[in-house]
């Protein structure tokens, strides 16, 4: 298991339930700094708590962004923010500043999101295959939660170069080897 800090920090609202069994219902204030991985589970959050404890373990999807609770017909499930598991135990986080705050519209969840710039890889066995290699980006979704999504699940809009078009449907992954 490989745990990598993030080359920036979110601010972040953790569900007390997950804290321990006797906090109160609600939410406490939080900085996620790093990420980690177990190959075939999901990616999990480093997190400094408010009160000055670290706390490791919390999935991803289980923590927001926005102090307010969306209404709970806009709350993704975690197969829906991280449709992949870890796929290696060595993590890659990179930030990529171009995609830092572009719009993003996923594919397959009715909202909006802003790219992090942040993308995280693994070296595992599966990485070795092309058509395996999925990258996936955090995204900031308007509905306060964050997802990892590989890069065919979302569209990015950048207003001075991109533009909608139907071709995108058409598009499938490559499995190709590039040698020399």
């Amino acid at each position: 298991m490989i745990h990598k800090s993030l080359p920036q920090i979110f601010y972040v609202d953790v569900p007390n339930n997950l804290l321990g069994p006797k906090m109160p219902e609600g939410w406490t204030r939080g900085l996620l700094h790093g990420l980690y991985g177990r190959e075939g589970q999901m990616i999990l959050c480093h997190i400094l708590l408010e009160s000055g404890a670290h706390w490791s373990g919390i999935p991803l999807h289980l923590v927001k962004l926005e102090p307010k609770m969306p209404p709970s017909d806009k709350i993704f499930s975690q197969k829906d923010l991280q449709p992949w598991g870890c796929m290696g135990e060595d993590l890659n986080i990179s930030l990529l500043e171009y995609l830092e705050g572009l719009k993003v519209t996923p594919r397959f969840m009715d909202v909006e999101g802003r790219h992090t710039g942040i993308i995280v890889d693994w070296n595992g066995k599966f990485s070795r295959h092309p058509e395996e290699h999925k990258p996936l980006s955090l995204i900031h979704l308007a509905n306060g939660q964050l997802a990892l999504l590989p890069n065919n699940y979302f569209i990015l809009l950048d207003p001075h170069f991109t533009k909608a078009t139907e071709a995108t449907k058409l598009y499938r992954r490559g499995d190709n080897i590039w040698w020399e």
